[in-house]
């Protein structure tokens, strides 16, 4: 009988998996065809700028990525309840509209002093970056819904909407416009992921629906936010803090050196993205999810090291590929960065599956990681080099954070046998 039904499991983890690894990687050469046009077309210390501000977006619509991972495992909790996932669609994509206006205008009134902040001179690079915020925002909420019902295929092509209408776009703008335009056109691309990812999502939202608490969720879900706001905090702070401390054309290196290593997390992105309702599903059966995490280990390992040893042996070649030849002397930042990224990237890993097994423990310690590193980035910043330093072993320890919860559960499942 086991064997019977975990041969089509596997055989449906493996077809998901496949489905979003092409979808996600289809996406990331379509997002870094975005990097690559646009930092030709605005050179080293506009490239910089562009790389704040994109930072700020995606940082601020960090809490939105909590949504998803809530959204995910409630889904994948209600698929087989009609009524109940088709109430949970409806709250959200209402949640989604009010909570992305609200911010990208919160954003938009703190234009001027949040241009002062990042030595932007032109105000309007904010308010355009206001509007990118709206698509931002709106998209992880849309995703968690295809994520947790398993529309692998719906989730995949999201991901390809978004970052072909910004290679769209954005440098066709930049060109006409500069900035403004590469702005403009990234805000474009968020619009049209957006709406593509509303008509994907809305069928699970038909018929009756009951009601859903949105408040009950809240308050079990703060664990889980703090987790994926640390998460995508360590992952984007540290290019608005380079902006702010280092000169503008280190900025710039700083940033491109920033997308060759986030390279290697948006690769490894659909090992979390798989493994979150696959295993949140089995653990709410009873089944063993150990096997799963073990394969998603090894999967993060293989490409991270593989990532890391193409970095070391050509940091130039990267960088310039990725950013063009004004760019490259930032190749000296390029693998220290990878590496960091590499501790990243298995952190979210171990994060994902510790909130698919509701084990939290973790939570804290990562919190205090994160503040630290952020702080020590604020107090040392001489060079590039301190920062490459501080978030190297920051990530490397929140890595350990993240593993913190995987103790107690080895000790859980020798009582319970999961």
């Amino acid at each position: 009988m086991t064997g019977a039904t975990t041969t089509p499991g596997g055989g449906r983890v493996a077809a998901h998996a496949g489905i979003t690894f092409a979808g996600l990687m289809s996406a990331n050469v379509l997002g870094y065809v975005f990097y690559a046009l646009l930092s030709r077309a605005l050179g080293v210390e506009a490239y910089g700028t562009l790389s704040s501000l994109l930072a700020v977006v995606l940082i601020v619509s960090a809490p939105a990525l909590i949504a998803q991972m809530v959204t995910a495992k409630l889904a994948s909790d209600f698929a087989s309840e009609p009524a109940r996932l088709a109430g949970l669609v409806r709250t959200i994509d209402a949640v989604a509209l009010r909570v992305s206006l609200t911010v990208a205008a919160a954003l938009a009134v703190l234009a001027v002093p949040l241009a002062g902040f990042l030595h932007v001179s032109d105000p309007v690079l904010v308010l355009l970056a206001a509007l990118s915020l709206c698509g931002a925002i709106v998209l992880p909420f849309l995703r968690g819904v295809l994520q947790g019902t398993s529309s692998f295929r719906a989730f995949a092509l999201s991901n390809v909407a978004e970052n072909f209408g910004k290679a769209l776009f954005a440098p066709a703008l930049a060109t006409m416009f500069g900035l403004r335009g590469a702005m403009a056109g990234l805000a474009l691309g968020y619009a049209a992921a957006a709406a593509y990812t509303l008509s994907a999502a809305r069928p699970h939202g038909r018929g009756a629906a009951a009601a859903f608490s949105l408040r009950a969720v809240a308050g079990t879900s703060a664990a889980v936010a703090l987790s994926v706001f640390c998460v995508n905090l360590l992952l984007f702070y540290d290019v608005i803090l380079a902006k702010r401390y280092l000169g503008a054309h280190t900025a710039g290196l700083y940033g491109a050196a920033a997308l060759c290593g986030r390279a290697l997390y948006a690769v490894i992105l659909f090992v979390p993205t798989v493994l979150l309702p696959q295993t949140a599903s089995r653990a709410a059966q009873g089944q063993r999810t150990r096997w799963l995490f073990a394969q998603a280990l090894g999967a993060v390992a293989v490409i991270s090291l593989a990532a890391c040893a193409l970095y070391a042996l050509a940091p130039r070649f990267v960088i310039t590929t990725v950013a063009g030849r004004a760019f490259a002397e930032g190749a000296p930042f390029v693998l220290p960065y990878v590496v960091a990224i590499a501790a990243l990237a298995t952190a979210n890993m171990v994060a994902t599956y510790n909130v698919a097994r509701s084990r939290l423990r973790f939570v804290v310690p990562l919190l205090c990681v994160a503040a630290g590193e952020v702080v020590t980035v604020v107090l040392r910043h001489r060079s590039a080099a301190d920062l490459l330093q501080t978030i190297v072993a920051g990530h490397a320890l929140a890595l350990l954070a993240c593993m913190s919860s995987l103790g107690s559960a080895r000790a859980a499942a020798r009582r319970t046998g999961a």
